[in-house]
């Protein structure tokens, strides 16, 4: 029977590694590394702003589809090397890696031609459009003897490396499901003012998009484990080019667990999640970017990151205990460079990061073709 009365109270949590996530805001590492940027999106001027700089290190370059973009790119951000080509960076001796904001249907292309101009790579996702596409990137990056990474900046943040170790400790009980939503009221006039809209250029769409964090987020809690089948539906497609607008999925794990997911362009701005366990409930509100810290695209610069965040503990229905985590305005994406900077020295093995990103990418090419498939369930073992 649920309790009739409500409650709840605060209680802070100090991050175990405060003092390293507080010096990690401007990087201790040995090495300050000199950036190309491929592409000039408002994703390419977040992460190089609030990324790659406060990280320590030097955007040296810029590359774009012609000379005319790659200058204004530059002179809005300052950038002292400013090609009218992507290959144009690659060929710079002095870069030493490469941030890949392209279209997501560009990606492998460019990938394999950065991996063997030697240049250390991070790149947006998804990844590619299909998981043999990604395979082909990593073992181009191994060959060449550089650095994969993905652009999924909220796996580096500390509280989410928290929430897995109170997965992984039994704080939760043992978990049976994961349910998370992250959505935005976005709908463009015409597809041509949005790549996520051409399915040519993101061919999942929302799946790709809002459902990569939800996804990856519920292989997160369960330590990336392959879920043994999927089921996805494609609830809305963009009338204009049939782009996948509302997708909703499930991954059905080993021992009756599973997680759920709810992923929409046409939705309030949203990014709960809910991971429930035999002896208690873990809630977000702020999943993936935390709300304290939302960075003005327009004015990446301005950003500050957030001295705390929290999560919601409930062991009782109807009574919730608020945990607020110190984390001394650690910023994802500082942390994201950080760890790309680390693997380039030796300290931390990508090749692990880059394996989570070829699971992600089997689920999604099975949520994907079990949409297709009129939401039948598709096995992944």
């Amino acid at each position: 029977m649920f309790a009739k009365t409500t409650s709840t109270k605060t209680v802070t949590v100090r991050y175990p590694t405060k003092t390293t996530t507080t010096t990690t805001t401007t990087t201790s590492y040995k090495k300050k590394m000199k950036f190309g940027v491929l592409g000039t999106g408002g994703i390419a001027g977040k992460v190089l702003t609030v990324g790659i700089r406060r990280s320590g290190n030097v955007v040296l370059a810029v590359g774009s589809r012609n000379q005319a973009s790659a200058d204004a790119f530059a002179g809005k951000f300052a950038i002292e090397r400013a090609y009218g080509s992507y290959q144009g960076v690659l060929d710079d001796p002095e870069i030493e890696a490469v941030y890949i904001a392209l279209p997501s249907g560009l990606h492998k292309e460019w990938a394999i031609k950065a991996a063997k101009a030697k240049k250390h790579i991070l790149c947006e996702k998804p990844v590619a459009p299909y998981t043999v596409d990604v395979i082909e990137i990593i073992d181009a990056c191994k060959e060449n003897g550089v650095v994969f990474l993905d652009g999924t900046f909220f796996k580096h943040h500390p509280r989410n490396k928290l929430i897995r170790e109170m997965v992984v400790n039994g704080d939760l009980g043992a978990v049976t499901s994961v349910f998370s939503q992250f959505s935005c009221d976005f709908e463009p006039a015409k597809a041509s003012d949005s790549i996520r809209h051409q399915p040519a250029m993101e061919r999942t769409g929302v799946l790709g998009d809002m459902g990569w964090y939800t996804v990856r987020f519920g292989l997160h809690v369960y330590g990336y484990e392959l879920p043994e089948r999927v089921i996805g539906t494609i609830v809305r497609r963009y009338p204009e080019t049939g782009a996948a607008t509302h997708f909703i999925g499930q991954l059905h794990f080993s021992g009756n667990r599973v997680a759920i997911f709810d992923s929409s362009f046409g939705q309030m701005d949203t990014q709960i999640t809910h991971i429930s366990g035999t002896k208690a409930i873990l809630a977000l509100d702020d999943t993936f970017v935390p709300w304290k810290g939302l960075i003005d695209m327009k004015n990446p610069s301005a950003f500050v990151g957030p001295e705390q965040d929290t999560f919601k503990i409930s062991k009782q229905a109807g009574v919730w205990e608020t945990k607020v985590v110190e984390m001394g305005g650690v910023v994802e994406e500082v942390m994201m460079i950080n760890d790309l900077v680390a693997c380039v020295e030796g300290s931390k093995n990508w090749k692990e990061w880059a394996e989570e990103s070829i699971t992600i990418h089997k689920v999604l090419d099975a949520l994907w073709e079990s949409a297709e498939k009129g939401s039948l369930p598709v096995s992944l073992q």
